[in-house]
């Protein structure tokens, strides 16, 4: 049971580190092109994108979360184990949501201040 456990936090972080590449695969040719010919596009507005669309995807992988304990939670049927999973997943995936918001205030923030 520890190895399963093992193997899902890894996969959950690999997926989570994985997933900005994908998103940024699915840029067609054009967009690429007008993204690195554009001379509106400096340093610290490409660093805010990048770090936007990673909390974007990030945030939608925490509400993910909220969905999965919500259903570890409905199918408990009154077992304490499974419902204080599912309670702690919620919780977690919260706190998650809490501070993506934090941090892409603070990002936000930052390079707006920088790039001024």
């Amino acid at each position: 049971m520890k190895k399963l456990n093992i193997f899902k936090k890894a996969s959950i972080t690999a997926l989570g580190l994985l997933l900005p590449m994908f998103a940024f695969a699915q840029m067609g040719i054009q967009e690429i092109q007008n993204y690195q010919g554009s001379n509106q596009r400096d340093l610290p507005t490409a660093i805010m994108t990048i770090v936007n669309y990673a909390l974007i995807i990030v945030g939608v992988l925490a509400l993910a979360f909220i969905v999965y304990g919500g259903f570890l939670y409905i199918t408990a049927h009154g077992d304490d184990k499974q419902v204080s999973s599912a309670k702690d997943i919620i919780i977690n995936a919260v706190i998650g949501i809490v501070v993506i918001g934090i941090a892409a205030a603070l990002v936000n923030f930052v390079v707006g201040a920088v790039s001024q």
